[in-house]
């Protein structure tokens, strides 16, 4: 026992002997900085302004009116200001259950702020909390903090329907009754219009019918027909001919006016046959003017400037010769129709004046009691 003992102990110390001759310096490692410390003051300043911020919704599941809190955690400079948004619309889908509580702690160069907002969700769904973004007002400027991604899921407390029923719409307690006029009422409007319509056609109908033209009279049509066939000047124009026959046209209509028998599909002899029993009408300067005409027009003969214009005044001539007669026999018919008016109204006059003497001497006798 005390040989082995010694024998181990040999063993030792023989390595321990030859192990620092393999044994190599160990030389220090360097570690890399990750974080660069700034050397100057803008970095300091540039480092200081710089704005971190962390949202955290815990629990991230709830039921509906559970209460859940929202921590927001920025980190911004010692001497900026953050002002915390508010949920202030008691009729949102998420409403806040208490104030926001801040807290805040500094670190060197930069203050970390945190918010903690005790909320509860009305609704089911994966909902957005509704809260604006945060405003952290600093030296270097005004920034703000998103706070719009913030969600929670909210689950329904109501069983699994596993028959999938949908149920029917609430009927009314009463059906209502529609009045008959308020279902035709749109027909009557149509048939009410079409009858307006249909009015307003026949009293515009019925005043163009009953509409009285005010007839032109001949002979001032006539003598307004010779005034512009004297300013046209055919004759000037070598349109002689034709000069000649508009104004024998514009006689022979005056005298289909003044006399019925002179109608303008007669010839000039049967015209000629057809006026010499009116008085009215001077035959013998009327059937030269319409020989004149006819062979100026049927046999082609020439007429001078000078000769057409006396054949159109020949034409008017006869025209208000005529017109002077025919007023001189109306003027002497209604005179003759006055005096005879006048006559049967004396007549009458007399008569009744002979009738009232006669009774009132039938009267006078019975009264005297002679027979």
């Amino acid at each position: 026992m005390i040989g082995r003992a010694r024998n181990t102990v040999a063993v030792l110390l023989v390595v321990a002997a030859v192990m620092p001759a393999f044994a190599q310096p160990v030389r220090p490692r360097r570690v890399p900085l990750r974080a660069k410390v700034p050397t100057s003051i803008a970095d300091s300043v540039k480092a200081a302004s710089v704005i971190r911020a962390g949202i955290v919704v815990r629990p991230d599941t709830v039921a509906v009116g559970d209460p859940f809190t929202l921590v927001v955690t920025v980190d911004v400079p010692v001497d900026a200001i953050v002002q915390w948004p508010t949920i202030g619309d008691t009729a949102a889908v998420v409403a806040m259950r208490a104030p926001t509580r801040v807290t805040s702690e500094a670190q060197g160069a930069t203050r970390r702020e945190t918010a903690e907002y005790a909320l509860t969700a009305w609704d089911v769904g994966s909902l957005p909390l509704g809260l604006p973004d945060a405003t952290v007002r600093a030296p270097a400027g005004v920034r703000a903090v998103s706070l719009r991604d913030a969600r929670i899921v909210v689950m329904t407390v109501l069983p699994a329907d596993t028959a999938l029923r949908v149920p029917k719409p609430a009927r009314r307690l009463f059906p209502r009754v529609v009045p008959w006029w308020e279902t035709w009422w749109p027909a009557a409007v149509v048939v009410a219009a079409l009858s307006l319509l249909w009015w307003a056609w026949h009293q515009r109908r019925k005043r163009v019918v009953q509409r009285v033209v005010a007839l032109v009279d001949v002979y001032a049509r006539a003598i307004h027909d010779f005034e512009r066939l004297q300013r046209l000047a055919l004759a000037d124009l070598g349109e002689r001919g034709r000069a000649v026959a508009l104004g024998i046209e514009i006689l022979r209509t005056y005298l289909s006016a003044r006399v019925p028998a002179a109608v303008l599909s007669r010839t000039s002899d049967e015209l000629m046959t057809a006026v010499n029993a009116d008085a009215r009408v001077p035959g013998e300067r009327l059937a030269s003017l319409l020989a004149e005409a006819d062979a100026i027009k049927f046999a082609h003969r020439a007429v001078s400037r000078v000769g057409a214009d006396e054949l159109q005044q020949e034409a008017r001539a006869i025209v208000e010769s005529v017109e002077r007669a025919d007023q001189a026999q109306r003027k002497h018919e209604a005179a003759a129709r006055l005096a005879s008016e006048r006559a049967e109204r004396e007549s009458e006059r007399v008569a009744r004046q002979t009738a009232d003497d006669e009774a009132r001497r039938r009267a006078h006798r019975q009264k005297s009691g002679v027979s």
